[in-house]
């Protein structure tokens, strides 16, 4: 029999429309990954945030019941995780790239957190280890090296998590320029979003006012366009360094028994309603990402699912695909969705965030296929959008008097999941090596 080794690629700062067949991208590893699989076209990460929406991939809750509220907060490695669950059942667990989530992935269960990188390729990359994609080839490197001398003994459950196309702030601005794909991308052939035009913010709550009036996100369509030439390319290089390991898999005779999960942990404004990078933002450019799923011994019905999804049922896959028991205080998997023919109307997911670096705004909310709301618990302020007409979330409807029952109801089902989940009463292990963790939770 063969072994049903789990593979888990991950990205950072990727939004949903960051890929090839979005038209103004170009990945073509990726889409062929989602010609071989199933794609999830309405997945929400839990949180806009690295260490928290990481938090949620190791332990198939949301950051809140693990207390990772902000970068700086360490996941307690008593907590069940996955590597734990993948250990138990015998796997070799391996984790190379950005982990964020305190200490090392060592002291989680992981088996494997090093390897060789000789024939690390660095052509159109930035050569320094200080940028990003110098780091995401060493990691690309490591991967392929232990994939070329993986014995087949006991099965594998892998992380491969790269750092692009998150913003590196080098002297060239938030994005890495990075050499690779110069001839495709041109400043004057990229998009600048509608919502840049067309959201004055007015109806918004005011920190996203301000935030649009200052700093770093004092954005001109020329700063827009340059932003999205760089995004663009350390998509596409990251998509070269994805095309190098489905070769690898391919010359080892493993794709037919490797489970290949792709995905981010949040996405980037990328110039949509003003505002750049991301924060305390309710907005798809941050928690809509992409999700594909390859799993050559599972057949499904759909290739592209349309279900509302959350990060937080992902390591409760992976689990359930390698038919290992998932932790009860995890998730539950996505699979049976591969069985539904259709879309269930009635689906829904939570989003939450704390504190960004330029603002502390906590938020909860949920998302329906109908409607977003968003409730700043602090602040004591609500925002609420109709997708189905307003599928740019351009006019916060919280208080317009024919939404008001449907607000009430949402606001009723998110107050009762956050209670129910345990609110902030998970108290946080602070980083010694981190300030951003010092926030008063």
């Amino acid at each position: 029999m063969k072994p049903k080794n789990i593979l888990f690629i991950t990205t950072d700062q990727q939004q949903f429309d960051a890929i090839g067949n979005s038209g103004t991208y170009y990945t073509p590893n990726l889409d062929k990954l989602s010609e071989m699989g199933v794609t999830f076209t309405k997945h929400i990460v839990t949180s806009a945030q690295c260490a928290p929406s990481r938090a949620t991939w190791m332990t198939g809750r949301y950051p809140h019941q693990v207390g990772v509220n902000i970068i700086g907060h360490m996941l307690d490695p008593q907590d069940e995780n996955i590597a734990y669950s993948f250990n138990d059942a015998g796997y070799e667990t391996v984790y190379f790239g950005k982990w964020h989530l305190g200490g090392r992935p060592s002291d989680y269960g992981f088996k494997v957190t090093d390897y060789r990188t000789d024939g690390v390729d660095l052509s159109g990359a930035n050569e320094s280890h200080q940028y990003f994609s110098n780091k995401d080839a060493h990691t690309t490197a490591q991967t392929i090296n232990y994939l070329d001398e993986y014995s087949g003994k006991d099965p594998f459950f892998m992380h491969v998590s790269w750092y692009m196309p998150h913003p590196n702030q080098p002297e060239t601005g938030p994005f890495e320029d990075v050499s690779a794909f110069d001839d495709r991308f041109k400043k004057s052939d990229m998009p600048v979003p509608n919502s840049y035009y067309k959201d004055d913010l007015s109806t918004k709550p005011a920190h996203q006012q301000i935030r649009a009036q200052s700093g770093e996100s004092k954005l001109t369509e020329e700063l827009i366009r340059e932003d999205a030439r760089k995004y663009r390319k350390l998509v596409s290089l990251m998509d070269r360094n994805l095309g190098k390991i489905l070769e690898k898999l391919e010359e080892k005779m493993l794709l037919d028994h490797t489970m290949i999960l792709f995905t981010s942990d949040h996405g980037d404004m990328q110039g949509a309603h003003r505002l750049r990078l991301k924060g305390v933002l309710p907005y798809k450019e941050l928690y809509h990402v992409p999700l594909i799923m390859y799993l050559p011994w599972i057949s499904s019905k759909r290739k592209v699912i349309g279900d509302l999804t959350s990060s937080a049922s992902l390591s409760g896959t992976m689990l359930d695909a390698a038919g290992v028991p998932l932790p009860e205080s995890f998730y539950p998997s996505l699979l049976p969705l591969l069985d539904e023919e259709t879309e269930n109307p009635e689906a829904h997911v939570f989003i939450e965030h704390y504190k960004a670096y330029w603002g502390q705004h906590p938020l909860r909310g949920i998302q329906t296929e109908n409607y977003k709301y968003v409730y700043y618990y602090e602040d004591n302020i609500e925002e609420m959008y109709d997708l189905q007409n307003d599928p740019d979330e351009l006019k916060n409807i919280c208080n317009d008097t024919q939404y008001k029952s449907i607000k009430q109801k949402l606001k009723d089902k998110v107050d009762d999941w956050w209670a129910k989940t345990g609110a902030l009463s998970k108290e946080p292990i602070v980083d010694p090596e981190s300030t951003w963790g010092k926030a008063k939770i």
